[in-house]
């Protein structure tokens, strides 16, 4: 099984595919794998660091203007010397009151991150701008802890605060500005003041654009890696073979194509017209039966629980110590509604063997939630990255200092409760989290079924379900990042809700009364 992944390099160099499509797939199909590639990097790329340094050393920015082909904003790309594009800038100009070259977004692709490349598309923004006489202006999204979130600071960027005070810029975004030498402004706190207004009135048509032009870009990384793909295992296509590695490879593409299209769904201004449909799948690939989990990693497993109950350690099956992957992945499948949803199609159990051409139709993995009972006792095991092992810690510790701050708190007529994770199991380049299986369900899937289920369309229309738990969440939110410590802000923003559900009938537990509907919980984990 290592040979596998540790042949793949040999088999990128025999289908020619190139460094930044490689790295791509690797990126895309690999991601959770990056232990087990680090331990045979020769096998994979041979100076494969070396080939990255030498390809960014070779880059060049180009400039286009809004309309060539297509594009609504001005935009920087970032060209290799054979002409593939490694990162791109968005920006727009603003006329009034004061010339402004706003940056919309800016990115690197994540293997070429760290050696320089955003420095220096940020120096041609500067360049730019001091070339047209312009402000430049930007909204810093980098986390504090991240080491590049200096990078504007160092660049000349200062807080937009220090020139129009902190009561103005507050609830603005984080903004920063750049005023060249150059650039004389009389009434420079009064413009800048008027400047944020209107960029505020604009932004709404500035993240529809955004959207749009990031759904482009995206569909074209996956058609890459898709043909790519295809490469890579040309021969294992055309004599109807396959092997693990090419299944798991060709099913974790299948499940981040169709999470990518549950996200944009939900986009601001996204219309589905540049449709995922563009990538047409080959029957062959369609027909392959999936391989959602690795067998790569190391035989040792690494157990760690977390639970209150000491005792739940002894009551764990032996087969699950000694093989936890063979263990959890033959556990049922959890019958959360999307899955119900799908059944009829097939019967009333999932078939044994799923293809790959059902992850598209069910549009997510289903094998990552299993069921588990112990004694009388419900779990879900949940499979994971296994590089977010180092956050679960904290997040435990977060819903912990939670739970305590929200004993007998109601959110309207919501207890607010918490579900943390009670243990974590690695094993063969899997994470799996266990937790105690809760009477509820995320509360995307929940709106997904209160607005498209047949039957719970017109009763969420006359009663206005969707609009209730929205709000109760909302309200949930705001409490949340009121009362917990700043350092735990990237758990906060992984925290997920879920609301209760009677999963046997598909419909929510909810109360109604002249007030109208209620629900007595709000579990977080």
């Amino acid at each position: 099984m290592v040979s596998e992944v540790s042949g793949i390099g040999e088999r990128f160099q025999r289908a020619g595919i190139g460094l930044k499509d490689a790295l791509a797939v690797i990126e895309m199909t690999l991601e959770d794998q990056r232990g087990l590639i680090a331990q045979h990097p020769q096998e994979l790329f041979d100076g494969l660091n070396a080939s990255i340094n030498a390809t960014v050393h070779g880059t060049t920015i180009e400039r286009f203007r809004p309309g060539e082909g297509g594009k609504p904003f001005h935009v920087f790309e970032i060209h290799t010397a054979e002409g593939e594009t490694l990162g791109y800038l968005n920006m727009l100009y603003l006329r009034k009151p004061i010339p402004c070259y706003y940056l919309v977004y800016v990115e690197v692709l994540p293997p070429f991150r760290g050696r320089g490349l955003g420095n220096r598309i940020i120096e041609s923004f500067r360049s730019f701008a001091l070339e047209k006489g312009a402000v430049g202006l930007l909204d810093n999204i980098i986390p504090p802890e991240e080491p590049t979130f200096d990078m504007y600071s160092k660049l000349g960027f200062v807080p937009v605060q220090q020139m129009v005070g902190e009561e103005i810029a507050n609830g603005g975004g984080n903004y920063m500005v750049w005023i060249p030498s150059s650039v004389r402004i009389q009434d420079l706190r009064d413009k800048m003041i008027k400047l944020l207004f209107n960029l505020r009135k604009k932004r709404p048509v500035i993240d529809m654009k955004d959207n749009e032009a990031m759904v482009k870009r995206t569909i074209e990384e996956f058609r890459s890696v898709y043909h790519a793909l295809v490469r890579l295992f040309e021969a294992e296509l055309s004599a109807g073979a396959s092997t693990a590695l090419m299944r798991f490879m060709f099913t974790k593409f299948a499940t981040r194509l169709v999470g990518f299209r549950r996200r944009i769904s939900h986009l601001l201004g996204y219309t589905g017209g540049e449709s995922l449909e563009q990538i047409a799948v080959d029957h062959r690939i369609l027909g392959l039966p999936i391989q959602p989990f690795s067998l790569w990693g190391p035989r040792e497993a690494r157990l760690e629980l977390w639970a209150e109950d000491e005792a739940l350690a002894q009551r764990l099956p032996q087969a699950l110590k000694e093989d936890p992957t063979s263990f959890i992945e033959a556990l049922p499948l959890y019958r959360r509604p999307y899955l119900s949803w799908w059944l009829p199609r097939g019967g009333d159990s999932p078939p044994e063997g799923l293809t790959i051409s059902d992850i598209f139709s069910m549009g997510f993995d289903p094998t990552r939630l299993r069921e588990f009972l112990l004694g009388q006792t419900h779990y879900i095991f949940e499979r994971l990255s296994p590089r977010v092992a180092p956050t679960m810690e904290r997040k435990r510790a977060l819903l912990t200092e939670v739970s305590r701050a929200a004993s007998g708190r109601r959110f309207r007529t919501a207890t607010l409760k918490t579900n943390p994770p009670l243990a974590l199991v690695e094993h063969r380049g899997n994470l799996y989290v266990l937790r105690r299986k809760v009477e509820g369900i995320h509360s995307e899937e929940a709106l997904d079924q209160l607005r498209g289920a047949p039957h719970l369309r017109e009763m969420n229309r006359a009663l206005g379900m969707d609009r209730t738990l929205l709000g109760i969440i909302r309200e949930a939110k705001t409490w949340l990042a009121s009362r917990t410590d700043p350092g735990h802000r990237e758990e906060l923003e992984e925290l997920v809700f879920f609301v209760p559900w009677d999963l046997e009938r598909n419909m929510p537990m909810v109360s109604v009364d002249a007030a109208g509907p209620s629900v007595d919980a709000l579990w977080i984990a």
